[in-house]
């Protein structure tokens, strides 16, 4: 008696259908994955910010109720030293140490040197992982808080429109609302690759002229990470791609502003002026 054994193998389409099925899982096992990466990232970069806003309030309790000041190096002959002493991040070099690479870049000792570092402790907090770049600071503070004389306490601000908003902010005391006040931002300067000094914005919508003086940084696509002064954070969406086009095009074409009225988004910039100083400036716009 014989068995007559008949072995059947996949046909070329049920091998196309297989391979394909493969294909789609190993997609989704990928997307899922930069997603979760995305996430670590995002949540790192939210603890950065957290640590450094926390420093900003634990220094006023050492400080007489002082805010740090969020310029990186003083402003010719009108800083104070009482200002200086305060500078987050001292990047600019002097006759006693040295803060600044060959190139103007940041090295470790401007962090180090800065009146945040005390309480901040590390340098790995000043870079964020979402960063691309080999810069060490990720992270800008407002322009608009821990000043005595107005916005990053730099005296040449003769843009029309500007000076009004100049409030003093040396204090927790003069911030209206500390829970809604932006200390931090992501930036990404990539004009020379240096944040430097606080980062600002125009206030008034009805002024294109040097509406975005500096741009957050979209690494994390269309949001950006900031915290407030009270220490708390929060992840700020942008509704459309044109703030986007306008950091990549200023970054292109190493131009200090993008003021393209026909690009500007109302909503997007409203949600970042909303942050500078609230109870103060959209008290005067009445727009908010």
């Amino acid at each position: 008696m014989s068995i007559n054994l008949r072995i059947r193998g996949f046909t070329l389409i049920e091998l196309l259908i297989v391979i394909a099925i493969i294909s789609i899982l190993v997609g989704l096992v990928v997307v899922a994955a930069g997603s979760m990466l995305l996430q670590s990232k995002s949540a790192k970069d939210l603890a950065n910010h957290r640590t450094i806003g926390a420093s900003t309030w634990t220094h006023t309790l050492d400080h007489n109720g002082e805010l740090l000041n969020p310029r990186t190096e003083p402003d010719a002959d009108n800083s104070t030293q009482a200002q200086i002493d305060r500078y987050w991040v001292k990047a600019y070099d002097d006759d006693f140490s040295v803060r600044l690479a060959s190139d103007g870049t940041e090295i470790e000792n401007a962090l180090k040197d800065g009146a945040a570092f005390e309480y901040i402790g590390s340098i790995d907090v000043y870079r964020s992982p979402l960063d691309p770049t080999d810069r060490l600071r990720s992270y800008s503070m407002s322009a608009y808080i821990g000043v005595i004389d107005g916005i990053d306490d730099y005296a040449g601000f003769n843009i029309p429109g500007l000076q009004e908003f100049f409030f003093p902010t040396l204090t927790v005391s003069q911030i209206p609302q500390p829970s809604g006040t932006m200390c931090t931002i992501t930036e990404d300067d990539r004009r020379n690759n240096a944040n430097w000094n606080g980062w600002m914005m125009h206030p008034r919508d009805d002024m294109p002229f040097l509406r975005w003086y500096d741009f957050p940084a979209f690494w994390m696509n269309q949001s950006v990470n900031i915290s407030h002064v009270d220490g708390s954070t929060q992840s700020v969406s942008i509704t459309s791609d044109a703030l986007v086009q306008g950091w990549e095009e200023v970054s292109e074409s190493n131009s200090a502003t993008w003021n393209d009225p026909q690009k500007v988004t109302e909503a997007d910039f409203k949600k970042f002026r909303r942050k500078l100083l609230p109870g103060r400036i959209g008290s005067i716009l009445d727009r908010d």
